[in-house]
């Protein structure tokens, strides 16, 4: 492959830049103590709407639904040069990257205008998926939707939910009939947040801080227009949505190379910069090689995208892959910070607080959109045509499990 720019890439790098210098002069990142406050979130809606407004929200979508009508490869360069700025939190992350194209893809037209409000910062989402007994098997949620007329009512129990908190909409999968196998009998909605009989309660975090939440269903009525997909279908959209997080969680909350790197100029292991140490250096170079090799997947996911064509298990490599690699140079990193690196001065040491809030988040993110163990079951099955592990519950009812 040739991984230069071709010259209308060129140019759109270049009118990429000259936008980002326009614009985002006034961009700061987010502290971990500044997550979820409202003037964060209010911070964050401006660079959005500005984002939106030079359909840079989503580069590859219509424009009628707020995008540019570009290509896979736009989208891949404004990524790369915004991620040059200080970087805000990204609150829309999960409408955009999980919600929004479940909604592209299997939603009516008046789904549909939930689109270009999410491009623009006006709404938040999130994704009600797991469950305290449904953790990495997604397909045995218990959480059950029944319907009444044109409306169904939802009970249950959801967890591990980021950003409810705050969040305006969210996606859910619900049991509909229990009598088909528990792959068969899920639907799909699209859920507001402010209904009655919603609660959330924060689960407090390592950290000290509360991004993940539970969220309690207290027979919700939701009406039929809010179903996304076909009854009972809801297995397919939710694995549509999957794709999406696998694809896009890539380099999220982790750190950086450059970072790693600074640190082992900085510090000092047996005398002497961590940096001279043999030991050291090989263990960089060798992560390096397999950064280099994320990045050159990653080109070839997007050709495959601007190729008009669908992902298949190309996205649980990536995420495997990616958050293996970032959890064990985050560990690493906090090795050589040794005790120091469990009390950190945010303000004098920077540097230190990127790595360790990247060392507490790399067990979850490893979770989060596919356990590793899910990923190298649909690796093995979809990609290396290995046979399929022995399953007790396939082609029986849900309700007999």
């Amino acid at each position: 492959m040739d991984f230069s720019d071709t010259q209308e890439e060129a140019c759109f790098r270049q009118e990429v830049r000259s936008w980002l210098q326009a614009n985002g002069t006034t961009l700061r990142s987010t502290s971990p103590d500044e997550l979820y406050t409202e003037a964060d979130i209010a911070f964050c809606r401006q660079w959005q709407k500005k984002k939106a407004e030079a359909g840079y929200a989503h580069i590859v979508w219509p424009k009628e639904y707020g995008g540019m009508g570009g290509n896979w490869m736009q989208a891949a360069i404004f990524d790369q040069e915004e991620r040059r700025l200080p970087r805000p939190f990204n609150y829309f992350s999960v409408g955009i990257g999980q919600c929004l194209p479940s909604i592209m893809e299997f939603g009516s037209e008046e789904q549909k205008q939930l689109i270009p409000q999410t491009l623009r910062g006006d709404l938040i989402w999130c994704q009600l998926f797991s469950e305290p007994n449904a953790g990495v098997d997604l397909a045995a949620v218990r959480s059950k939707a029944v319907r009444e007329g044109d409306n169904w009512v939802i009970s249950g129990q959801k967890v591990w939910t980021s950003g409810a908190q705050v969040a305006d909409y969210g996606i859910l999968i619900a049991r509909t009939d229990p009598d088909l196998p528990k792959h068969r009998g899920l639907t799909y909605f699209l859920i507001d947040m402010t209904l009655p009989g919603i609660s959330v309660q924060p689960i407090k975090q390592i950290s000290g801080h509360s991004e993940f939440n539970e969220v309690f269903l207290d027979a919700i009525v939701v009406a039929d227009s809010c179903r996304l997909g076909e009854v009972n279908q809801g297995w397919q959209v939710a694995m549509h949505a999957l794709t999406a997080e696998r694809f896009k969680r890539l380099n999220t909350r982790m750190p950086s190379m450059m970072s790693v790197m600074q640190l082992s100029q900085e510090c000092e292991l047996d005398g002497e910069k961590a940096i001279e140490k043999d030991s050291v250096r090989q263990y960089l170079a060798n992560c390096l090689v397999n950064k280099c090799a994320q990045e050159h997947f990653m080109s070839r996911m997007l050709t495959v995208l601007a190729q008009g064509k669908d992902l298949g298990s190309e996205a649980s490599i990536l995420k495997l892959m990616s958050c293996q690699l970032n959890q064990e140079l985050s560990a690493y990193a906090m090795e050589m910070f040794e005790e120091s690196g469990a009390v950190v001065d945010a303000e004098t040491h920077p540097l230190m607080q990127e790595l360790f809030d990247a060392y507490l988040w790399a067990p979850g993110l490893r979770i989060a959109g596919g356990a590793d163990e899910i990923l190298m079951n649909i690796i093995g099955e979809r990609t290396l045509g290995l046979p399929s592990e022995p399953r007790l519950d396939k082609g029986k009812a849900f309700k007999d499990l």
